[in-house]
């Protein structure tokens, strides 16, 4: 690796094959980002809990630390010596972070500053992807769409607000110490392999599980189908990332989205229409959230330019491959 200060683009450029350590690996994301990494010829590593492990993908060596932790972050980080970090690991859900949010500024914010502490302070800082999330710019008037990496950041969530500043504690960071950081905000992803707290999950779930069960329709509940999201493959998303790991610019920010929205209702339809029994939607009022933004939608102008990546999977091709996970998971 290069020494502190070298222009970090230039260096991970020549270096295929680089050793990547990868926060939250046995997440959703993590699992995506593994196989495109190790895909891309890349060792990948990984970072654990001690209590809960999770599910490590194949082929991945792990070191257990809680992410909280900061000197058993460091220790973790020295003693891989990757060439390259990416942070994943985190609170993820927006709901719950509203009934913990003590425990989702600690994880979101503790984790990103013991993470940066551990990239300042190795002897050859590695590249390093810290993902945030497009929620940290909360409720987004619609004449001002898309959001860009210039919109201000209003978050009204507790989770939205810790990934906020995990955002500008990477920027002070870079600017303080020179190190090679980089700032990435993916809107929403979605593919197979996510948590069944997300609407789309949800959904898939409760439908494998009533074809399983020999049932000939199944009532779902949910929320507020009307909001309109931009909705991009995880397998997409994690293409960015690897990228981003050799171009990126630490000295700005980048925006990971398709550029276009689509409504809840409209990815609930094309589950519907991929199931193989009756499914009827219930709205329930009582899982609507209050405040909720009508309509978000990004502008990845500046991925794209710097890097080539455009989003390559049809939300069809998503929506029937989640249904197709979840049916292998209730078989199981």
């Amino acid at each position: 690796m290069a020494e502190p200060g070298l222009e970090p683009r230039a260096v991970m450029s020549k270096l295929p094959g680089v050793h990547v350590l990868v926060t939250g690996v046995t997440g959703f994301v993590g699992h995506h980002l593994t196989a495109a990494l190790r895909s891309d010829g890349h060792r990948v590593s990984g970072l654990v809990r001690p209590s809960a492990p999770g599910s490590v993908p194949d082929g991945v060596a792990v070191r257990a630390a809680e992410i909280t932790d900061a000197d058993a972050v460091a220790k973790a980080v020295h003693a891989e010596s990757p060439d390259a970090i990416v942070h994943l690991a985190g609170a993820s859900s927006v709901g719950a972070s509203f009934g913990d949010p003590i425990g989702t500024w600690d994880v979101n914010l503790g984790g990103v500053i013991a993470i940066l502490e551990a990239v300042r302070t190795a002897a050859s800082p590695p590249r390093t992807l810290v993902i945030t999330s497009g929620e940290i710019y909360g409720l987004v008037p619609a004449e001002a769409l898309p959001v860009t990496e210039e919109t201000p950041l209003r978050p009204v969530s507790p989770y939205g607000a810790s990934k906020a500043a995990a955002d500008i504690a990477a920027g002070q960071y870079r600017r303080a110490y020179g190190l090679p950081v980089v700032r990435v905000r993916p809107l929403n992803h979605i593919g197979p392999g996510q948590d069944a707290r997300f609407v789309l999950p949800n959904v898939a779930r409760q439908i494998a599980q009533a074809e399983h069960q020999g049932r000939d329709h199944v009532e779902i509940k949910i929320g507020n189908v009307a909001s309109r999201r931009d909705f991009t493959d995880v397998r997409d998303v994690v293409r960015a990332y690897a990228s981003l790991l050799t171009t990126g610019d630490p000295d700005g920010p980048y925006l990971v989205c398709s550029g276009r929205s689509i409504a809840i209702a409209e990815l609930i339809d094309r589950l519907v229409a991929a199931a193989r029994i009756d499914v009827r939607i219930v709205v329930d009022p009582a899982l609507v959230r209050a405040g909720e933004q009508p309509d978000l939608f990004g502008d990845s102008r500046r991925l794209r330019a710097e890097t080539g990546w455009v989003p390559a999977i049809d939300i069809e091709q998503t929506v029937a491959d989640t249904l197709d996970w979840w049916r292998v998971q209730v078989a199981a």
